[in-house]
């Protein structure tokens, strides 16, 4: 591990609290030293009132931010003296302490401090750093951890043992005080939890803390060589989706899977094991439960987790608690593949980084003869610890498809793109599909991504749909909208490629997709088929025979896939739309002669419908959007127009 301090970056801030969100971003952006949102830094400094009286405050990271990505609006400032009378007190309720943190802060609107406040105002160095790092954590848990650090650190460190984070940790380092002076060491680790590092100058309080785990490192790399996860075997889509939808059903809401990392398979049946003794640091359990699940090559496994989670519940014999759903929030394969399963793509990503930094120090421990993280106790008194659950229940509600996967074909531009937009801001993850090269551009994030392939080559499209289910756990969505509508060739002229052209991406394509797509919308939640099919469909037109045909023919294979698939619980509706003039086969002088031809001006070509409304891509995204909701739960077989109203199909 390498200091990445840059003193020009340094010398640009210009206040203490600058600095110190500086240093702390430094910290952050190394995954092997804070991994989401864990750890946090304060400063020392002063403030000076409305009244001109000055006062020793601390600017302490804010819960809910993360430092990696922070500036200083990640901190909260708060009044010293009160902190530290808290410190003082023979003890005092976890929501009191909170409470009178509150109380503390100079801004009575500013985000909640770190519940580790009065540890930091009680360290008596202008700056504080704390980590929870891999190494040091790998070392804490192997057996005889705190003799290993003896002889790793002599006099350097101190080592403390495990107390609860709040106000027991703030207890315990104000009886250190009493003891030690901190400024004899360089460093202190706590066991199972992390380590601290403080100096009057940032630039030194950072690089102890980046010498101190880079020793461990090196010493984990000397002991045991550099061991890193292994390649992930390749994995049956059917089964990861089959596993998600069980996982699913345990948390009675629909999970996002993402791949977390792999170890050898002969390893698993032992660090499955060892994984039953602890998470790394305290604040994984609230990530990924104690343990995670094991499952075999037939992705069984689940039973078993819930049972061993009820009664890791219920030996706590509180009748206060209220058990939190039964289902795992990780799970480790037969042959060594590990996924994490969150209720939306940031938790199970999270969740899929925290196992996989589990498993490479799983990897340490299996060659340093053991394992011992937090008793189960302590773990349990964390996981359901009241300011953990306070956070839980301060958390928003679920978005409207939070947990869904959705598969959107020709989403480079117009309603494709709009239903792909408004899938995403309804909280699915949702991956485009369409031979424009574009869809990969305006679709380029996790989550949000754009695949370029040629709908009509079913190869591509069974692989592009076994990529999605094996990045994201399965499909429920899929709407099939791509489409080409090529005008003005009546019967008499219209030519075999336009007619051939019409048909294989307006109707074949369709089919192609929705064959390779239906194994694992068998194993969706809620799942979902939406067609995009014209108001042609009841009402064409002259001229368009060939995208009349295929469209009818369309809407005909969607009430047959109704028919076939509603045993197994997939709904599948078909969209008319009309006259949406905001889409790319609608030009400027398209409307004028649309317009000319009907004698009317373009504003009034665009309202002629019955209710008089212009129709956008975002009115056919809306009602996309409902198809694949649960709110028309009990509708398939429907075909619903999107045209203003329409008196020739009315």
């Amino acid at each position: 591990m390498k200091s990445l301090w840059n003193d020009p970056d340094a010398a640009a801030c210009t206040t203490d609290v600058e600095l110190r969100a500086y240093t702390s971003k430094l910290i952050g952006v190394e995954p092997k030293m804070v991994l989401h949102g864990g750890g946090n830094t304060s400063v020392k400094s002063t403030h000076t009132d409305q009244f001109g009286d000055v006062h020793d405050i601390i600017w302490v990271k804010a819960s809910g931010f993360d430092l990696a990505k922070m500036g200083t609006e990640g901190f909260t400032a708060l009044e010293m003296k009160p902190l530290l009378k808290l410190a003082g007190l023979d003890s005092l309720s976890d929501p009191d302490m909170v409470n009178e943190c509150l109380r503390a802060r100079l801004d009575a609107s500013a985000a909640a401090a770190s519940i580790e406040a009065i540890v930091h105002a009680l360290v008596p160095f202008k700056y504080v750093d704390h980590s929870h790092a891999d190494a040091i954590l790998t070392i804490s848990n192997s057996p005889n951890g705190s003799n290993k650090f003896r002889d790793l650190y002599g006099s350097r460190v101190l080592v403390l043992p495990y107390v609860k984070p709040g106000f027991d940790l703030a207890k315990q380092f104000k009886a250190a005080l009493e003891e030690y002076d901190f400024g004899q060491f360089e460093a202190i680790i706590l066991e199972n939890h992390g380590i601290f590092t403080y100096d009057e100058d940032a630039k030194q309080a950072y690089e102890r803390m980046v010498s101190i785990v880079d020793e461990a490192e090196q010493w984990l790399i000397k002991t045991n060589g550099d061991l890193a996860l292994s390649d992930p075997p390749a994995q049956d889509p059917l089964l990861v989706a089959k596993l998600r939808k069980g996982v699913s059903d345990l948390a009675a809401k629909a999970v996002i899977s993402r791949p977390s990392g792999a170890i050898p398979s002969e390893l698993t049946d032992e660090i499955g094991k060892l994984l039953r003794n602890g998470t790394l640091t305290p604040e994984h359990v609230i990530h990924n439960k104690p343990f995670p699940a094991m499952v075999d090559e037939d992705g069984v496994g689940l039973d078993a987790f819930a049972e061993e989670y009820l009664a890791y519940f219920k030996r706590a014999n509180d009748d206060t608690l209220t058990m939190l759903p039964s289902h795992p929030h990780w799970a480790i394969f037969a042959d060594g593949n590990a996924r994490s399963f969150g209720v939306n793509l940031k938790r199970s990503a999270i969740s899929a980084d925290v196992g996989a930094t589990t498993l490479r120090a799983m990897l340490h421990a299996h060659k340093l003869g053991g394992w011992q993280g937090l008793s189960e106790q302590d773990l349990r008194d964390l996981e359901y610890w009241e300011l953990e659950q306070a956070k839980l229940r301060r958390q928003k509600p679920d978005a409207r498809l939070a947990g869904k996967v959705s598969v959107v074909s020709g989403a480079a531009s117009g309603i494709g793109a709009a239903s792909a937009m408004a899938l995403a801001e309804a909280g699915a993850v949702v991956i485009g599909l369409d031979l424009d090269p574009k869809v990969g551009e305006k679709m380029n994030r996790l989550g949000f991504e754009g695949k370029v392939l040629d709908l009509n080559d079913e190869a591509a499209v069974a692989e592009a749909l076994k990529n999605i289910v094996l990045e994201y756990g399965g499909i429920d969505h899929l709407v099939l909208n791509a489409g080409i509508f090529k005008s003005g060739q009546w019967i008499e002229k219209l030519d075999d490629a336009t007619w051939d052209q019409s048909l294989a991406i307006n109707l074949t394509a369709h089919r192609k997709t929705l064959k390779q797509a239906v194994p694992y919308l068998r194993h969706g939640v809620d799942p979902a088929v939406v067609f995009m099919a014209s108001r042609n469909v009841t009402a064409p037109g002259p001229g368009a025979a060939a995208y009349s045909v295929a469209k009818a023919g369309l809407t005909q294979l969607m009430r047959v896939a109704a028919l076939e698939l509603a045993p197994e619980g997939i709904r599948v509706n078909a969209l008319h739309p009309d006259a949406v003039f905001d889409t790319g086969i609608w030009t400027e002088d398209a409307l004028k002669r649309s317009a000319k031809r009907y004698g009317m001006t373009v504003e009034e070509y665009k309202t002629r419908n019955l209710l008089g409304c212009e129709i956008g891509s975002v009115d056919v995204a809306n009602a996309v959007v409902t198809f694949c909701d649960t709110v028309l739960r009990a509708t398939t077989g429907a075909q619903i127009s999107v045209d203003g109203g329409n008196d020739r199909v009315i």
